[in-house]
């Protein structure tokens, strides 16, 4: 953002003759310190400002960092081009102002910080919420800033310095991660077509403080919108069991949801999508005069919307806007599984009404003292019986005879159980078909009896659930193998800070971010490929990606081989490899100078799926004189990964002229290991 500088004005006595040196530079802050008339200021004529106001001012007009003092008895505020992006509209008229006019709204919060700075004691804020008004309208803020104080020349605190960091995207995108998690947590085991939908609604109408959230069904037509339950805070009456025409909201706002774009309105009375006379009654008629819309559109049809409402204006920032969409797309899935099951059980039980009474579908019936058993077309068909005998009447092995050896003896115990009990029968179980091919049936029945209790007849049906239960083999497959993996990069991540040691937060935070990021995108290209593995060379280029290319178009990074699909268990512990490689020599080795480089090249030796020999080798960088005395983190990642993950081996080289890695690993295919390497390294 470029500052706006004053329009030239008259120099009066004040200001006459060129100004002070200490003024000198500081990008357009400096500019309107120069310019500035300062005789409406209680800072007075910047040439008679004292030493210590004068080296604290040159400080910060060359820092980029945001800062700021604040001199005198009244707090004269001073500032550089960085603090004026956190003014906004403050700014520039908080030039020489007082620091109680500036920050009215917030003085109650940080007073008590200033009047301790000016008892000569310096305090620090992490994170600290404040409710600023800088852009013409309230907004939540999150400032880490410390408050220190300055003294003059006879050692009195004369003013206050700060250094400040506006933090409120991050605390916004950790506050939103956290709530996404908690809702995940909320609405797992959670099942009826209404409670999951509207727990949903509930946690995320609290998160936003907000007066009502739900969901809004479209219907197959698209002309109308209903809302079967909803959560309210309790000052708006629910929308359940209402139906609304979508024309009643408004061409505009109904293309908006159509587009599939999220419909943010801060005030229904004045918004021009919303204040249309003919429709703003439908806004009133919900006590509505704020809202937040995701549209849901699969396949390009507007199939159902989340919406937040408040009763009061309000002005929704990007990070809450976000939190709805991210919201709807999470919980979509859920939602709709939720209503699909509903309408599936429906859906059976009307089925297997019909199935009993129509005859349709795998009936059977069993003639106990004759032991002949009676079905129709489809059921013989299953059992390796043919039509025609079924129909005549075969016996009862005829048709067992198929059933998997495994389940045989639960089916006659259940059958047995039924015939002596009169229990309802019910089993579920495998048959072999004739090519060998195996299928799963689902069979239920009852037991008729004579004047005698003998048992006469075994009726009743079987349904081939073979589909259903392939589905439900998968979906226990894949989530095995999502835990897997999921356990698999927790415990790297785990590890990662256990043993990453850093001297400061900062650096630390930057160690675990890099080891993280490298997990991640190796995440993401299994992603891609459908976890059937990995691609190398994109592997490699997606690590040293930064290292490539530079602007004086030479690069310090070669890598070269041929087209290697990794296994998909060993993408993320080669990404992790390579990432501590590039990390190591960004900072002691070659990466580190400009003159610095590392070639990577690898080749397959051996039959299919053969072994993988990759070398990296630095040259250029600072010179090795020994091998290092201990083993970091860094070497201890090389050594778990390459050794414990992959099966393989490593060889670093110490050379005069740079590290040299080599390492072998098997291109076996299959799952990844267990992670095996913890502070030890595997080694």
């Amino acid at each position: 953002m470029r500052l706006p500088l004053p329009a030239p004005r008259a120099q009066g006595p004040a200001d006459s003759g060129p100004s002070p040196a200490f003024l000198a530079g500081g990008g357009e802050a400096g500019a309107l310190m120069r310019a500035h008339d300062w005789s409406t200021s209680s800072l007075g004529d910047p040439s008679a400002w004292p030493q210590s106001l004068r080296s604290v001012v040159g400080l910060l007009l060359g820092s980029k960092f945001p800062m700021f003092v604040a001199w005198g008895e009244e707090l004269g505020f001073l500032y550089n081009d960085a603090y004026a992006e956190i003014l906004g509209a403050k700014h520039p008229r908080a030039l020489g102002a007082r620091f109680h006019d500036i920050w009215a709204e917030i003085w109650p919060d940080i007073s008590p910080l200033i009047d301790a700075a000016m008892a000569g004691e310096a305090t620090y804020r992490q994170d600290l919420p404040l409710l600023m008004n800088r852009k013409g309208f309230d907004e939540q803020t999150w400032f880490t800033f410390s408050y220190s104080p300055v003294r003059d020349e006879g050692g009195r605190v004369a003013g206050m310095f700060c250094a400040v960091a506006e933090t409120t995207a991050r605390v916004q995108m950790e506050r939103k991660q956290a709530f996404l998690v908690r809702l995940g947590d909320s609405l797992r085991g959670l099942e009826g077509p209404h409670v999951l939908p509207t727990k949903a609604a509930e946690l995320l109408g609290a998160e936003l403080g907000a007066d009502r959230a739900g969901y809004g069904i479209v219907d197959a037509s698209g002309e109308a919108v209903s809302v079967e339950r909803d959560w309210t805070g309790g000052d708006v009456p629910s929308l359940a069991g209402e139906a609304r025409l979508l024309d009643a909201f408004g061409p505009a706002v109904i293309a908006e949801l159509r587009a599939g774009r999220a419909l943010v309105v801060e005030d229904c009375q004045t918004d021009p999508r919303t204040a249309d006379p003919a429709y703003l009654p439908t806004w009133r008629g919900i006590e509505t005069r704020a809202l937040v819309v995701a549209p849901l559109v699969p396949f390009g049809r507007l199939a159902a919307i989340l919406y937040v409402h408040s009763r009061h204006p309000r002005r929704w920032t990007g990070a809450e806007v976000e939190l709805v969409e991210e919201a709807a797309g999470r919980t979509w899935d859920a939602v709709q599984r939720a209503w699909a099951q509903a309408e599936l059980r429906e859906s059976e039980g009307r089925l297997q009404l019909a199935l009993d009474a129509s005859g349709m579908v795998g009936l059977y019936d069993w003639l106990v003292p004759e032991d002949r058993l009676f079905a129709d077309a489809r059921f013989a068909r299953l059992f390796g019986v043919e039509p025609e005998r079924a129909a005549a009447g075969a016996p009862l092995a005829d048709f067992t005879r198929v059933i998997h050896p495994e389940d045989g003896p639960r089916v006659e115990a259940a059958m047995n159980r039924t015939v002596a009990t009169g229990e309802p029968y019910e089993a579920e179980y495998r048959l072999i078909q004739a090519d060998g091919e195996v299928r799963w049936v689902a069979a239920r029945g009852r037991c008729l009896y004579g004047p005698d209790g003998a048992p006469i007849r075994f009726s009743g049906t079987v349904v081939d659930i073979t589909k259903r239960k392939q589905a439900e083999e998968r979906q226990a497959l894949l989530s095995r193998e999502v835990d897997h993996r999921a356990k698999n990069a927790l415990s790297v991540v785990q590890a990662a800070l256990r043993l990453t040691r850093a001297p400061d937060l900062p650096a630390y935070i930057r160690e675990i971010e890099g080891r993280v990021a490298a997990l991640a995108r190796a995440q993401t290209l299994l992603a891609e490929e459908h976890w059937a593995g990995a691609d190398l060379l994109t592997l490699v280029r997606g690590e040293l990606d930064g290292f490539l290319g530079r602007d004086d178009g030479r690069s310090q990074v070669t890598v070269e081989g041929p087209t290697v699909a990794l296994p998909a268990g060993a993408a993320q512990p080669f990404a992790m490899a390579i990432h501590e490689l590039a990390t190591n020599a960004v900072k002691y080795g070659a990466l580190s100078t400009p003159a610095g480089r590392v070639a990577v090249t690898w080749r397959v030796e051996g039959s299919p799926p053969g072994r993988l020999r990759l070398c990296w080798a630095e040259a250029g960088g600072p010179p090795v004189e020994r091998p290092p005395e201990r083993r970091g983190f860094g070497t201890r990642v090389l050594d778990g990964t390459v050794r414990a993950q992959l099966g393989g081996t490593l060889s670093l080289g110490w050379e005069p002229s740079g590290l040299v890695c080599e390492v072998d690993v098997p291109l076996k295919p299959g799952p990844a290991p267990d992670d095996h390497w913890n502070e030890g390294g595997g080694g």
